[in-house]
């Protein structure tokens, strides 16, 4: 956990450094609103002690700078100040604070309100990951693909970073859901799910892209590697059997695939998704059970 102090003074910079030593592991200080402004967008802490009476810029002006920052604006700010009119206190909390502390301050009073303010903080983290992954596989969902592709293709614009997207579509699944009850074909997806999981590597990104369908992002991957990282994971997911009583659901998909050297045009993030889109398309219109890779003869997955 990291605080960051801005504030005037320098003995409250001391203080708090002292006081929270064991409660958070860094606290960073400044003087200079400015300077807090950019280093809150640099170090992204878990909390901002910021006091609202300063001489350069007041508090309240740099909290509503920390609010218009996509970086910064779920960062929680703990007021310091000397002011007990409540009417100015109301103001601060009106432009984004989430508390304040009267200076001078307890000890006691500011630990306390720092570990509320940290919770908070945790609890709003806990959220943003929870609303980014897909409750029935636990992988993540269609907005975390979104920011996947983007960054992908921004660092293939940037420095030439290669990008593969794969997607993986679990065939005749309305037939399952249809002979055996969408029980088993939820059971179906959650396999599906783990298997493309586990074959993931540490730096790949995989989604529940809707539906019977999924998505993976192989960062700095083409060619032959993108290929042998598809086949294997699909050779996982291929080798499920679901039990459905008196009967066995064998998995079988079609995947389609599209590398950034194989786009023509500009490497977006849209061109990307068509063209992997349109390589499962080929996959399923040519049978099914197979992979499709962009601008390349299908085979059997």
């Amino acid at each position: 956990m990291r605080v960051l102090v801005i504030d005037d003074d320098r003995a409250v910079h001391r203080a708090t450094k002292r006081l929270l030593a064991r409660t958070v592991e860094e606290v960073i200080s400044t003087a200079d609103p400015v300077e807090g402004i950019q280093l809150a967008s640099q170090t992204t802490p878990d909390l901002i002690l910021l006091d609202i009476n300063m001489p350069t810029m007041d508090g309240l002006k740099v909290c509503r700078h920390l609010r218009d920052l996509s970086a910064t604006r779920d960062i929680p700010v703990l007021f310091l100040t000397i002011d007990r009119d409540v009417r100015h206190l109301e103001k601060a909390l009106d432009c984004g604070g989430t508390d304040y502390i009267l200076k001078p301050f307890n000890e006691l009073e500011l630990l306390a309100r720092v570990r509320a303010a940290l919770r908070t903080k945790r609890m709003i983290d806990l959220l943003k990951v929870q609303a980014r992954i897909d409750a029935l596989t636990g992988l993540k969902n269609r907005a975390s693909l979104d920011d996947a592709l983007e960054a992908a293709t921004s660092a293939h614009s940037r420095m030439g970073q290669p990008i593969t997207l794969l997607m993986i579509d679990i065939d005749h699944f309305k037939r399952i859901n249809d002979s055996y009850g969408h029980g088993i074909g939820d059971e179906v997806l959650r396999q599906v799910g783990s298997a493309i999981r586990v074959a993931c590597r540490p730096y790949d990104t995989a989604c529940r892209f809707g539906g019977d369908e999924f998505a993976v992002v192989f960062s700095d991957t083409q060619g032959f590697d993108a290929e042998q990282a598809a086949a294997r994971m699909l050779a996982g997911i291929c080798g499920i059997v679901v039990d459905a009583g008196s009967d066995a659901v064998q998995v079988t998909l079609s995947a389609g695939m599209a590398s950034s050297e194989d786009i023509e045009g500009p490497v977006t993030a849209d061109a990307i998704l068509k063209s992997a889109d349109a390589a499962l398309y080929r996959a399923k219109h040519e049978g099914r059970n197979r992979l499709v890779v962009h601008g390349r003869t299908p085979r059997n997955a």
